[in-house]
């Protein structure tokens, strides 16, 4: 019934009215688009943080129980990285653009920013994300089975694990940059590019 009287009125308007109009439903349409991205992000980066606040200490206390100084110096490694990665997203959590100390189109740009930077991020997940804890794993592994070098049991189901896990990590990721992240920034383009018309 409300649809029905709004496509009235704006059949009925003038063409100028009705530019504006799509021009209104559009700006709208975006910024609804980047307030549920920047919500989502929250989400990530409180499931992040709570990961790090239970995994880093695990980490540093298996690091020294263990008696094998290569099982040390890696999972110390690990939780040394754990750590470079909440202060990874930390530091890009403080990028989120604040919409009310700029003007519209700034914080547009400044959306758009962001945005790239975190489809780079979603594309590059295999070199920052996936390769070193796995490296850092195995060669503990490797160290504390080093006594007993016949006994590859343990590396082989963990390697298959963090296979799959990293296979996981990698495919959300790539698909989350080609199809939630890239609409989200050809949509910011769109609208940057029509407010500067």
């Amino acid at each position: 019934m409300i649809e029905e009287e709004l496509s009235k009125i704006w059949k009925s308007s003038p063409q100028e009215e009705q530019i504006k109009f799509d021009k209104s439903r559009f700006l709208l349409d975006v910024q609804s688009n980047i307030d549920d991205f920047y919500q989502q992000m929250k989400g990530l980066f409180l499931r992040e943080s709570l990961g790090v606040i239970i995994a880093v200490p695990l980490i540093v206390y298996f690091a020294f129980t263990t008696t094998v100084l290569l099982t040390k110096v890696a999972f110390l490694l690990l939780a040394l990285w754990i750590v470079y990665i909440m202060y990874l997203l930390r530091r890009i959590k403080h990028t989120v653009p604040d919409q009310f100390s700029m003007s519209y189109l700034e914080y547009l740009k400044e959306t758009k920013k962001y945005l790239e930077e975190s489809k780079r991020y979603r594309e590059t997940v295999i070199l920052w994300f996936i390769l070193p804890p796995g490296f850092l794993m195995w060669l503990g592994l490797f160290g504390s089975n080093f006594t007993d070098p016949d006994n590859l049991k343990p590396q082989l189901i963990a390697g298959a694990i963090f296979l799959l896990i990293g296979t996981i990590v990698y495919w959300t990721n790539s698909r989350s940059a080609k199809k939630y992240v890239g609409p989200k920034l050809e949509k910011v383009n769109g609208l940057i590019k029509t407010l500067e018309e």
